[in-house]
């Protein structure tokens, strides 16, 4: 038998002897937190041992620890599971659609959205990325737009080229167009080179006009204007090669050379004329220029147009400078960039 000595009042336990000088008010609190059968369960049954109140507290505080690692462990794990769950698209009813049916709603959205969703669970994320999905933000003549590279185009997925065609821009047809993507819309973007150009040269100075090699230019050669008293240049391009439903806008490129600081006289603004004409359709503008021009590449707009669906015939794309007055040197042109308006 045990016997527990608290101020006179005295329990009655098997095989454990307590000794305390907490009062009767302790022991209650004792005998509601600890259960004898508990305490019990994690003594040894040795009747000649015998336990204070703080041995019994030290066995119960490391127990209840134990219990809290497993509940805070146990959490973890249910937690872990219901994440896994979510990212993988249990809880999504789409899920449960066949992966073509998953790819045309992708195919609906935009190259951005596209790139969204495969970040969202890894159930999506195989249908996303595949080129089932991605051949829909192509232009439906990429095939041939590649067969006319320049140099040969190296990709691992439709998604891949995707993406290539947007950040780095694939010179075509020897050199004298580049083709690029817009990334947000995926439609087409081209920019003509200054050879492709039709860059008229002063009656007075035949040979202004010379060739030289840049390397922060995407052409292989761009044209610099050594001497001129006025400036005149026309590009073309078929409409049927840019997208369509799409409005447009084309911007000469151009920088001034470093030696040259005579290319715009604040005394005497340029005046300037850009036309863009499809078909029979001219649209007309003129403008001013006497603004500081920077030694970094710049661009101004030619003007903008729309293309319809359906739309053929060439686009005639110019802009010529009125009135010239005075010789000016260092221009240098990159080229006309017609990329879709935002």
């Amino acid at each position: 038998m045990m016997r527990l000595k608290t101020s006179g009042v005295s329990f009655l336990f098997p095989n454990i002897v307590l000794v305390s000088n907490y009062g009767i008010e302790a022991w209650k609190s004792l005998l509601f937190l600890f259960k004898p059968p508990y305490i019990l369960g994690k003594l040894p049954f040795i009747s000649s041992r015998r336990y204070t109140l703080s041995s019994l507290m030290q066995i119960s505080d490391s127990d209840s620890k134990q219990r809290k690692m497993k509940r805070v462990s146990k959490q973890r794990k249910m937690d872990g599971a219901s994440e896994k769950r979510r990212m993988e698209g249990v809880f999504s009813p789409i899920n449960s659609l066949p992966p073509e049916c998953v790819s045309h709603i992708i195919s609906l959205t935009s190259p951005r959205d596209a790139c969204m969703f495969s970040l969202t669970s890894t159930g999506f994320r195989s249908v996303a990325d595949s080129d089932d999905t991605w051949l829909h933000f192509l232009p439906s003549d990429i095939d041939s737009i590649l067969s006319r590279a320049v140099d040969p185009v190296v990709f691992s997925s439709k998604k891949d080229l995707f993406l290539m065609l947007c950040g780095r821009p694939l010179l075509i047809d020897g050199g004298k167009l580049s083709f690029e993507l817009d990334i947000s819309s995926g439609k087409k973007s081209y920019m003509i080179s200054a050879r492709a150009l039709d860059i008229t040269s002063d009656e007075k100075q035949p040979n202004d006009l010379r060739w030289i090699s840049l390397s922060d230019s995407r052409f292989v050669d761009v044209a610099e204007k050594t001497e001129m008293c006025f400036l005149n240049i026309v590009g073309k391009i078929d409409s049927q090669v840019l997208s369509r439903e799409t409005r447009y806008a084309a911007y000469l490129v151009y920088k001034v050379k470093e030696a040259s600081n005579d290319l715009v006289h604040p005394q005497h603004p340029i005046m300037f004329c850009t036309s863009v004409t499809i078909n029979r359709h001219k649209t007309i503008k003129e403008f001013a220029c006497n603004d500081e021009i920077p030694q970094e590449w710049w661009e101004v707009e030619i003007g903008e147009f729309y293309i319809e669906n359906g739309e053929e015939g060439e686009i005639k794309l110019m802009l010529a400078e009125i009135g010239g007055a005075f010789f000016r040197t260092g221009l240098i042109i990159q080229g006309i960039d017609i990329r879709p308006k935002h």
